[in-house]
C-alpha cells in the first residue's frame, strides 16, 4: 500500500496502482460467461458439460466487477480527493456499479434456472428407465405418458428464466462496455487529466 497526498491508502503491486490490472479480470470472465453462458441456455445437451463453469463464471464474475470497483475507488480517492472526482470518473463508477448490480441479479435466476435444468434431467432419465408399453391388437404401443407431473410447468418458468437470464447476459455485456469505454476514454482519450 502507497500513500501519498491524500490519507487514503491506495492498493499497489510493484509500485503501480492495481485498478489497471484488477480491471482485468472482470473483461475476461464476463465475456467467458457471456459466450458459456448463451451456449448453456441454447444447447440444452451443453448444459451437463458446462453447466460447472458457467456456474463458477455466474460467481466469479460480480466477486471481479467489486474489486475492480475496490480499487477504482482507491485509485481516484488517492488521485483526486474523496469525494472530489471529476465528473467522467463518477460516470465511470456509476457504469461500474450499474454492472456489478446487472451480474448480482443474475446469480439467482441463474442458479433456479439450473435447478430446474437437472430436474428435468433426472426426470428424463427416470422415463427412460420406464419399462415400454406392450403393442395394442393393431400393433401400435399405447402411450403412458410422463411420471413427471410438473414437467409442463417447469418448461414455462424455464422458458422465462431463460429469457431474463439472456436479457442480464446482454445488459451486462452492454455495461461492460460501457464501463470500459468511459474508463479507455479517461486513460486514452485525455478526458480525465
Amino acid at each position: 500500500m502507497i500513500a501519498l497526498g491524500f490519507n487514503e491508502p491506495m492498493t499497489t503491486v510493484l509500485d503501480l496502482p492495481l485498478h489497471p490490472l484488477a480491471v482485468h479480470a472482470p473483461i475476461i470472465l464476463e465475456a467467458l460467461l457471456v459466450l458459456l453462458g448463451a451456449g448453456y441456455l441454447f444447447v440444452p445437451p451443453l448444459r451437463q458439460r458446462v453447466g460447472w463453469a458457467a456456474a463458477l463464471l455466474v460467481l466469479l464474475a460480480p466477486a471481479s466487477v467489486y474489486g475492480s470497483i475496490f480499487t477504482g475507488e482507491q485509485f481516484a480517492d488517492f488521485t483526486y480527493g474523496a469525494g472530489e472526482w471529476p465528473d467522467p470518473v463518477q460516470q465511470h463508477h456509476d457504469n461500474a456499479y450499474w454492472l456489478l448490480w446487472t451480474l448480482v441479479a443474475l446469480v439467482p435466476v441463474w442458479f433456479l434456472f439450473a435447478g430446474l435444468d437437472r430436474g428435468r434431467r433426472a426426470a428424463l432419465l427416470r422415463n427412460g428407465d420406464a419399462p415400454k408399453p406392450a403393442p395394442t391388437e393393431d400393433g401400435e404401443t399405447a402411450s403412458t405418458g410422463s411420471d413427471d407431473p410438473a414437467a409442463a410447468g417447469r418448461k414455462v418458468i424455464m422458458f422465462i428464466l431463460g429469457a431474463v437470464a439472456l436479457a442480464l447476459l446482454g445488459l451486462a455485456a452492454w455495461w461492460l462496455f460501457k464501463t470500459g469505454h468511459t474508463g479507455a476514454d479517461m486513460v486514452w482519450g485525455g478526458v480525465v487529466q
